[in-house]
């Protein structure tokens, strides 16, 4: 029997000793484990990465539906009675079962564990990204590869330009799916690029005159090095035929190829939205969306947790409808999805996620919480039924 399988076990024993109203204490001196065993469990009760993992993902679980799984998947009746009823036993089990296997019942009732499948898992991304240099050289960053020439330093995360008096040329960076990349400017502005993101840049500025890059597609968190130490020359980023001016301020744009919007949010500063002959000033806390098919331009409140949250290593789905997420995932974990059926396309999901978890966790709790019947690996392809 697999470590794994007795984890499953205990679980098990643990529920059926909760219907009986036994302390699941007197399971502790259980003899289904071996010091293999015990080893491997205590590596993941006290691994940092997975112990949030799994606080992430106890804040997820529907703790009264997953009771009610529990109850059907041992043989005993459903007890509608509240879960907080039975004390902390009963709930700790219910995150137990649900964070480590997140178990669902098929129409005979029997058990699937889809933590213990055999197929290779869908990890997350990783720092990576690919330069293109004025001269036409290709530098592939991340994966240990490392830099340093014409005014350019390299590491594993970030790619640093300094000032200095070459002619001025323009360089790519360019971010893949599953990937993501920090950049220094020469002019001390600091950018952030999401996955499936490409900027275009200058490799450094001149003072007293206009800065100008452009955001091609994609994602970007900008920190801006304000117009007072340039001699009062503004920052400007170019995307989709929007322009925006800043002084220096932090603000996000998200333009991804697959979208009709066009959102940019402002966190702090002032910036000056000029689209389509429109012209509009954002303040903290508010974000400007423009609709490349309508050509329209709106100003509406903005909730930085949910648009920032990619800045902190988090997915924050706020009533995002399944259609929406999938695109979302996509990009960070390189895979592509199928929506079999119209109506679940529409179904809104509302839930937080480090974006350091495999794809299969967040995909259980999207199944489980979306009344959705089931998915299907297959390779590099997700299909939901």
């Amino acid at each position: 029997m697999t470590t794994l399988n007795k984890l499953y076990e205990l679980s098990r024993q643990i529920a059926l000793s909760l219907v009986k109203e036994k302390d699941p204490e007197e399971l502790k001196e259980t003899d289904l484990f071996e010091q293999t065993d015990k080893d491997y469990i205590f590596e993941n009760i006290t691994n940092p990465e997975k112990r949030r993992q799994r606080q992430l993902l106890s804040q997820q679980i529907d703790k009264k539906r997953g009771w009610e799984n529990i109850q059907k998947a041992i043989g005993a009746p459903v007890d509608k009675t509240p879960i907080w009823k039975y004390g902390k036993y009963a709930a700790a089990a219910v995150i137990v079962l649900g964070t480590l296997f997140y178990f669902a019942l098929d129409s005979t009732n029997k058990i699937e564990t889809t933590v213990a499948s055999a197929k290779p898992a869908i990890v997350p991304g990783t720092d990576k990204a690919t330069l293109v240099l004025g001269n036409g050289q290709t530098i592939v960053l991340g994966n240990g590869n490392a830099y340093k020439g014409n005014g350019v330093t390299t590491n594993d995360k970030s790619v640093t330009y300094s000032d200095n008096n070459a002619a001025i040329e323009y360089n790519y960076l360019t971010i893949p799916r599953a990937g993501q990349f920090s950049l220094l400017l020469a002019d001390g502005t600091k950018v952030r690029l999401n996955s499936e993101t490409q900027l275009k840049f200058p490799n450094h500025f001149i003072d007293g005159k206009p800065r100008f890059v452009e955001l091609v597609y994609g994602e970007a968190y900008f920190e801006v090095s304000p117009s007072s130490a340039h001699k009062g020359s503004h920052f400007n980023v170019k995307t989709k035929g929007q322009n925006v001016e800043v002084l220096g301020t932090q603000f996000n744009i998200k333009a991804y190829k697959d979208e009709d919007n066009l959102i940019t949010t402002l966190k702090e500063g002032k910036v000056a939205i000029d689209y389509a002959n429109k012209k509009e000033e954002l303040r903290p806390g508010e974000q400007s969306v423009v609709n490349s098919v309508t050509s329209s331009l709106r100003i509406t409140p903005a909730n930085l947790d949910t648009e920032l949250a990619w800045i902190n290593g988090q997915f924050v789905f706020n009533d995002l409808t399944l259609k929406d997420i999938v695109k979302v995932l996509s990009r960070w974990y390189d895979v592509d999805f199928i929506i079999k059926g119209e109506t679940i396309k529409s179904e809104k999901f509302k839930g937080q996620f480090s974006k350091n978890q495999n794809l299969e966790v967040i995909l259980e709790l999207i199944k489980t919480t979306n009344q959705i019947k089931s998915y299907e690996i297959k390779e590099k392809t997700v299909i939901f039924k």
